[in-house]
């Protein structure tokens, strides 16, 4: 992705234009990780304020010179895992303590065609394994980049990637047997 690092200085002393040009340029890939962790519009735009609102907390400490599409992408990927720990937590506390809220569950909708298939086992799969397939395969970024991304090495990367390919080809290969 193209980007002025010039923006980063103009923003860090204060140039409103910069903030608004950064959000503007940055706010589709924004919305593209997030939607693979939350589905409803209204996570995805709260999650994404968030996560703007933590990079221009931050601006003074950025460096215009490192890979500023990249730490972006990390701050997304931390906020949205910060997310899924708290949902995590709330729904655990609902089950033990109180009754179930109507409507909490989401459940997949039936779709018989094989992009549906592929979607709802996508969804299944755990964040730490679905997360690296989609930056791969989605977003087409590197090992390296996801790696600095994620926070991970190279090779926990590779690992997690492989993983998720099994575990999609156990999900789609089981369907299929039990649908015949």
């Amino acid at each position: 992705m193209d980007f002025d690092r010039e923006l980063i200085v103009r923003a860090q002393q204060g140039d409103r234009s910069a903030h608004e040009t950064i959000v503007n340029q940055f706010a589709p890939m924004v919305f593209r990780l997030i939607s693979r962790f939350f589905r409803t519009r209204e996570d995805v735009e709260d999650l994404a304020e968030d996560v703007f609102l933590k990079l221009f907390a931050r601006i003074d400490q950025i460096r215009p010179q490192d890979n500023f599409p990249g730490w972006l992408a990390k701050v997304t990927v931390n906020t949205c895992y910060d997310e899924l720990r708290k949902t995590r937590r709330r729904k655990t506390a609902m089950e033990t303590y109180g009754p179930e809220i109507a409507g909490e569950k989401s459940v997949p909708a039936c779709e018989p065609d094989a992009f549906g298939k592929a979607r709802v086992a996508l969804e299944g799969l755990d964040p730490k394994l679905r997360i690296p397939l989609l930056l791969k395969e989605v977003e087409e970024m590197s090992v390296e980049e996801i790696a600095r991304t994620m926070g991970l090495t190279q090779t926990n990367v590779k690992v997690r990637f492989f993983r998720a390919i099994k575990k999609l080809a156990t999900i789609l290969g089981g369907s299929e047997r039990n649908t015949k």
